[in-house]
């Protein structure tokens, strides 16, 4: 063999290595194992700082034990029985609270429908009686579903404040007793029929089951948890809400929970990649775990997640972390529940946290979360 042979054949030895070590850190890079990261002394000190105070917070019927630093948004999404009912909470003072019903009575009473046939857009008031108006009191609004549609479509829209939180209630309702409708009611009398009486009842019932609570406080009892919120009893009715947490001091470091009874087509590993990237970022890892005898699928992606003032896309880096639970096999003990993490690489890449850092962070508060049992009745 020539000493030309000899050195090809070294060449290319050296060549394969090279390439396997390149390939073998790259797979490792690209394919990291959320279960076992490991962090540098200081990088670990930082994360144990924001995870050491993570009381327990209540979403839905599920429990997860979340960092102190995020505070509950003010904004919720809570739609109810297929629809048909919203309901939503915000902080408020009572001095506020009265001026605002003031200013909502008043803009509905100069509220004027396209069709005068239909006469007020307000059509109804009715008071929500109290024991102690200084602690709980509420007011009921009926009114035209819209200006544009006739009077036969009705909003109950319903306000209740109590322990410094207002809740609200809308309820769709009809009433076509009008005798304008007397021949649409022969041929659709299920349309044209009047169900406002029933729809006071429901309402009345949910304020009845609804009661404030402090976001660390966790019931005991069988109901299910939403924001500043607790509705007791079981309950199978179907249900969509979502909120989410901010850090009391880092822009752009947030939770967002969606909580309901309704199954995906797919699976949330099933979905295609442009569905997580948006084409605007590339994965970093999905994969699959167990927690709490919880099966919890996740999708990391690192790209350009966030907007401007305006609302418009920027080029600011970040990550978006996305976990599902039953999201094709909710039932009314095991609902969906879908999380999602956003957070926006700082300016300076000295301060915050790292890719490392974060995921060891998505792990340790998602391997937290666990089914409430006390939110069912005993079988």
């Amino acid at each position: 063999m020539t000493k030309q042979s000899i050195y090809n054949k070294k060449y290319y030895a050296l060549i394969a290595v090279v390439l396997a070590i390149i390939l073998v850190s790259g797979y490792n890079y690209f394919h990291k194992d959320i279960r076992h990261m490991t962090l540098s002394k200081e990088q670990q000190e930082q994360v144990t700082a924001l995870l050491q105070n993570s009381p327990t917070r209540c979403i839905g019927t599920y429990l997860i034990d979340l960092p102190a630093v995020f505070k509950a948004d003010d904004t919720m999404d809570f739609n109810y029985r297929n629809r048909t009912v919203k309901i939503n909470t915000y902080p408020q003072y009572l001095p506020p609270f009265k001026q605002m019903i003031a200013l909502r009575e008043q803009e509905l009473k100069n509220t004027k429908p396209v069709n005068p046939i239909n006469g007020n857009y307000l059509k109804a008031i009715y008071p929500l009686y109290s024991d102690d108006p200084e602690k709980i009191q509420g007011i009921i609004f009926e009114h035209m579903e819209s200006i544009g549609t006739p009077d036969v479509a009705r909003i109950l829209e319903g306000y209740r404040w109590q322990d410094e939180v207002t809740l609200k209630i809308e309820i769709k309702a009809r009433n076509g007793i009008a005798s304008r409708y007397d021949d649409d009611r022969e041929d659709y009398p299920k349309l044209y029929a009047n169900n406002v009486p029933q729809k006071l009842t429901d309402m009345s019932k949910l304020f009845g089951r609804i009661k404030t609570r402090d976001d660390l406080a966790i019931p005991t009892t069988p109901g299910f948890c939403f924001l500043r919120g607790f509705m007791q009893g079981e309950d199978r009715e179907w249900k969509d809400m979502n909120y989410g947490y901010l850090h009391n001091s880092i822009e752009n470091f947030s939770f967002y929970f969606k909580f309901n009874d309704y199954a995906d087509d797919y699976a949330l590993l099933d979905k295609p990649e442009s569905y997580f990237t948006s084409n605007r970022g590339h994965t970093i890892y999905k994969g699959t775990r167990s927690s709490e005898y919880l099966k919890l699928e996740e999708w990391i992606v690192k790209g350009k997640y966030f907007l401007d003032e305006k609302g418009f896309d920027t080029d600011d880096m970040g990550y978006l972390f996305t976990l599902g639970i039953h999201m094709t096999d909710p039932t009314y003990k095991t609902p969906q529940l879908r999380l999602e993490m956003y957070y926006k690489i700082p300016k300076d890449g000295t301060q915050g946290y790292s890719e490392d850092q974060l995921m060891v962070i998505w792990h340790e508060i998602t391997n937290s979360i666990k089914i409430r049992e006390s939110s069912f009745e005993p079988e």
